[in-house]
């Protein structure tokens, strides 16, 4: 099964083609996903950070509904993909010892949409399409790809955004 992913600042959406219908669907993970009335099941790229040594995570809705999304707590992460790649890192907090990247924050984000989405599908993925900015710089590039690697997926492919759209 192919699918897409866009990973956004704000919100996160995954694809694919239903196989039945030929049409292009909205994966909807439950416990990731907000769904607003009749608009699209979203996952909110938000991520809680309860054990930064040996990884455990909360992601996406899953935060908000557990009322972690609290500004002022360090282990709280939003608008993380904005740092990925980027010289200027800002403020880095340490979490159990850990001093915690942006990219470490993008990589637990999109590997526990990945091991997710893997778990809920009933066909393997065999391929997957990655969105990135179009003036993303070439180290956010390497960084996904990187991060890519670790996840056993056959055809990986990075899109500009623009072009995806």
């Amino acid at each position: 099964m192919s699918y897409a992913l866009d990973f956004g600042t704000s919100n996160t959406l995954i694809t694919r083609i239903n196989p039945v219908t030929e049409q292009t669907e909205i994966i909807k993970l439950p416990v990731f996903c907000q769904q607003l009335g009749n608009n699209p099941p979203l996952i909110p790229s938000l991520l809680y950070v309860e054990n930064a040594h040996h990884p455990k995570i909360l992601v996406g809705q899953e935060v908000s509904d557990r009322g972690l999304k609290l500004s002022n707590n360090p282990r709280f992460f939003s608008h993380f993909k904005r740092g990925i790649g980027s010289n200027i890192q800002g403020f880095l907090p340490e979490l159990d010892g850990k001093t915690i990247t942006f990219e470490q924050v993008g990589e637990w984000f999109l590997t526990a949409l990945i091991e997710q989405l893997k778990n809920e599908s009933a066909t393997p993925i065999e391929s997957l399409v990655l969105t990135v900015p179009v003036d993303s710089f070439e180290a956010y590039r390497h960084w996904l790809s990187q991060v890519c690697q670790g996840w056993n997926i056959e055809q990986i492919r990075l899109l500009d955004e623009p072009t995806a759209a």
